[in-house]
């Protein structure tokens, strides 16, 4: 995601003069208000303050802290996170099982990349062009919608020929119904191809997901038609922090990369009621991690993740499972499930035992919606475990 003043207008109007210099001193501030692109920010925010509906903020700055933070604050005891286009290393990116995948961790909200068809339908697929993930060629907005449905969105390394093949390209509505259900928001990643940004704000509340979602996109459409919708600014390592204050009386949630920040940054936006939430992911998978401990470290509340099992786990936020046995008919145990106990939505890749007399053992790894196939033998009678991991906790059955 990019979210920077360097793009189309819309998408920068976010801050308010509500500090003035004189809060910070030095030569640092002075050159800062000499960027003509702090008076962009705030001539643009201008524009958008009166559209914008936000919850009070009884925070007491200490601009003094946004120069020199001391000890970092503490970021939120719930951490936030969110997934990039699903789950993406579980299953192909923005399909609708990569969301299910994400969503059976816990995760507050789903990252979803949003374009519009040529017919005017909202889809998940982070390219202008089908080309990278799917068996199709050609730009999304020349596509209608049954013909971008009708592509397989698995059709590219590393999925092509494995479990998941075919995919089908996630409808938005299909996301936003996955997310009511489970009491989650998204994080709608507005793309060039959306023209009607009033519409998809009016079919986001529809769902009613306004007050757990988040917005990157700052089109005044958007709050025209949702006031209370929040943005997510990401920011740019240039904005001095009594700007990011300023941000917060529009923008209350902080993104982009991880580098952007410094203790300071992060008090500057919490002080304004705001949380932080910048990318795990820009480092590499190996890297996600120590990235998400970098963050919190810093006071970061949370981060956005490709690998929400990880920081989930890292967290400490592990979700509660329950194993569920599936029956073929004539009542022979058929497949076992491990899946959350909240949502029922499965874990892939999880080793489960199944366990018979003193000796008889057997251990099967779950695949498509958390499932395992138990072998053509009698194993009624079983005892079922999954041990649990720092993710998952443990729970059993029985196969009867």
């Amino acid at each position: 995601m990019t979210y920077r003043t360097s793009r189309r207008t819309a998408r920068t109007l976010l801050t308010t003069a509500v500090v003035t210099a004189g809060l910070i001193a030095g030569n640092a501030t002075a050159h800062a208000e000499d960027d003509p692109r702090v008076e962009e920010i705030r001539q643009a925010i201008a524009a958008l303050k009166p559209l914008v509906q936000q919850p009070p903020c009884d925070q007491v700055p200490e601009p003094e802290r946004w120069l020199d933070a001391g000890t970092p604050d503490k970021g939120s005891s719930n951490v936030v996170i969110s997934a990039h286009r699903g789950a993406n290393t579980l299953a192909p990116e923005n399909t609708l099982k990569s969301y299910e995948y994400a969503f059976a961790y816990g995760v507050d909200l789903v990252e979803v990349d949003v374009q519009q068809t040529k017919d005017g339908r909202f889809v998940a697929l982070h390219d202008s062009t089908v080309d990278r993930t799917t068996n199709g060629t050609g730009n999304i907005t020349d596509l209608t919608y049954q013909q971008v449905r009708a592509l397989n969105a698995a059709d590219y390394e590393p999925w092509k020929g494995g479990e998941y093949d075919p995919a089908q390209i996630a409808s938005l509505e299909e996301i936003l119904a996955l997310a009511k259900r489970v009491g989650a928001g998204v994080e709608l990643d507005v793309k060039g191809s959306v023209t009607e940004e009033g519409e998809l704000a009016e079919l986001v509340g529809r769902y009613g997901l306004i007050e757990e979602s988040i917005w990157n996109s700052a089109d005044p459409r958007v709050f025209q038609a949702e006031p209370g919708a929040r943005t997510i600014y990401n920011r740019d390592s240039w904005e001095p922090n009594y700007l990011l204050y300023e941000i917060g009386q529009v923008s209350k949630v902080y993104g982009s990369r991880l580098d952007e920040y410094t203790p300071e940054s992060i008090v500057a936006a919490h002080d304004s009621c705001g949380i932080v939430m910048p990318h795990a992911y820009d480092a590499g998978g190996d890297q996600e991690v120590a990235q998400f401990e970098l963050a919190r470290e810093m006071g970061a509340d949370g981060v956005q993740t490709n690998q929400p099992a990880l920081v989930v786990a890292a967290a400490g936020e592990a979700v509660d499972s329950r194993l569920r046995v599936r029956r073929a008919k004539g009542g022979h145990s058929s497949e076992v499930c491990l899946v959350n106990a909240d949502n029922g939505l499965g874990f892939p890749g999880k080793t489960v035992r199944l366990t018979k007399g003193w000796k008889k053992q057997l251990d099967l790894v779950t695949a498509d919606g958390g499932c395992a196939t138990v072998p053509a033998v009698n194993w009624r009678g079983s005892r079922v475990t999954f041990a649990g991991d720092g993710a998952v906790h443990a729970s059993r059955t029985k196969l009867h």
